[in-house]
């Protein structure tokens, strides 16, 4: 089995990270949290949903992937309460094609949301 890594930078806070893996024909993507120009969005789930679903689709794109070839996702809410505007911006970005998922209430560090995914490759990497 093959694996690469993402030519993204390790975490500038030194933590070990990368954005995601691929083996064989699967991307395996780490959490994305709201994160833009490397701070937390400041908003509701909505707003903060929306930035980790466009860091989702920007390390899927690197990988020759988007959204609709995603077969898994997890979800982890700081407060599960904020499920139905989740599931809004869920739905609206994947559409008519929802892929498993797992949701789970997680006591996150001073944001509201972070989404790990699985998805299919279209293509096969010799690097990144």
């Amino acid at each position: 089995m093959s694996r690469a890594r993402s030519l993204a930078p390790v975490a500038a806070d030194g933590r070990p990270y990368v954005p995601a893996t691929v083996a064989g024909s699967l991307i395996f993507v780490s959490g994305q949290a709201p994160i833009r120009n490397g701070q937390i969005v400041d908003g509701d789930v909505r707003e903060q949903a929306a930035a980790v679903f466009d860091n989702l689709t920007e390390v899927l794109r690197s990988a020759g992937a988007g959204l609709d070839d995603v077969l898994q996702c997890s979800v982890f809410l700081d407060k599960l309460v904020d499920l139905p505007a989740f599931n809004a911006v869920y739905t609206n970005r994947f559409g008519g094609r929802l892929p498993a998922r797992t949701t789970v209430g997680a006591q996150l560090p001073g944001y509201l949301v972070e989404v790990d995914c699985v998805a299919a490759v279209k293509r096969r990497w010799k690097h990144w």
